[in-house]
């Protein structure tokens, strides 16, 4: 299942984002050519810098301990469970039940993968991941981050990480309502966030759209002089700069995007989104940017950003995900 596509009404396009010089190299914007629609109104210009990634980003939740014991959602998925391999689907007789479902383990409506968590209950993956996606208790009173059936504690959640999961295991991820108290108006892109889902298509409008200033900016005439033999933008530094402006606007506020810690899984998911969104962007807007300098640089960033997530992933070194990949 493919992440929510952002609204398609129209959103009002607010500050300057064209370009009055004339196109020097075929991956310049030339003024017939159009981006995604502008939604970032009084902007404080800030220098596009490299500053230590999403350091200044909006966390879901207070900063946790970083000698807590328990891993990412997204490490205990793809490494903590993988170690009990061998097990799955043959249950002992007192596990045939799935904990969760109350379902044999191989009467599952959807064909499922049946596991032990690290807990000792039994459950198919699918009902797994339907618990986690949820954002309260279940009927029996456990929380998201915690075992279905007994309840213990497993991992920390994050609402990024919970996107990636629901995404890769075709789960629904529900759509809660706001209240009319909990409703807004974001200010910076005139979207009406009643929902999860238009919270995150908010964010991702903000996020396009502070990609296409950052790229356009570097072609002002009072830009930094490009540092590459070929002249072309510094899309490293636009892509720290875009990272520097969603902290300057708190973001992000959605739900699905969310992440607990500096440091954590969900804080370099995050960054990879931005990174993908901008490679999209140029890709489809700007295409002759891939033969420069510029461009090289910025997939070395893409690369090294991936190898953080797979780090954080792999905890101590040991996973079945390292041997996979490998």
């Amino acid at each position: 299942m493919q992440p929510p596509a952002p609204s398609a009404h129209t959103v009002p396009s607010v500050g300057n984002v064209g370009v009055t010089t004339p196109s020097i190299h075929p991956w310049q914007p030339r003024p017939e050519q159009s981006g995604p629609t502008s939604v970032v109104s009084k902007h404080r210009e800030q220098p596009a810098t490299q500053i230590p990634i999403l350091s200044t980003l909006q966390t879901a939740t207070p900063p946790l301990s970083d000698t807590t014991p328990l891993p990412s959602l997204l490490q205990y998925v793809d490494n903590d469970l993988l170690r009990r391999r061998s097990e799955y689907n043959y249950p002992p007789a007192e596990a045939y039940f799935c904990s969760a479902c109350g379902k044999l383990h191989n009467g599952a409506r959807i064909r499922s993968t049946y596991l032990p968590l690290t807990c000792g209950c039994w459950m198919h993956y699918r009902c797994f991941i339907g618990h986690v996606v949820q954002q309260g208790p279940n009927k029996r009173g456990n929380k998201n981050d915690c075992c279905p059936a007994c309840g213990t504690q497993l991992f920390i959640w994050e609402g990024i990480v919970v996107l990636t999961l629901s995404q890769r295991t075709d789960v629904l991820l529900p759509n809660y309502q706001f209240t009319w108290r909990d409703s807004y108006a974001d200010e910076h892109t005139g979207y009406a966030v009643t929902s999860d889902r238009s919270a995150y298509e908010s964010d991702c409008a903000l996020i396009s759209a502070l990609i296409q200033k950052r790229f356009l900016d570097t072609f002002a005439p009072n830009a930094p002089a490009s540092r590459y033999a070929d002249a072309s933008p510094d899309l490293t530094a636009c892509y720290y700069g875009v990272l520097q402006d969603l902290g300057h606007y708190g973001r992000p506020r959605a739900k699905w995007l969310s992440f607990s810690r500096t440091g954590s899984v969900g804080f370099f998911l995050f960054g990879m989104i931005v990174v993908l969104k901008m490679r999209g962007f140029l890709i489809e807007h700007h295409a002759a940017i891939v033969e420069t300098e510029g461009w090289a640089d910025f997939e070395n960033t893409r690369e090294e950003l991936r190898g953080e997530i797979l780090k954080e992933v792999r905890g101590g070194g040991w996973s079945w995900a390292a041997v996979e990949s490998g």
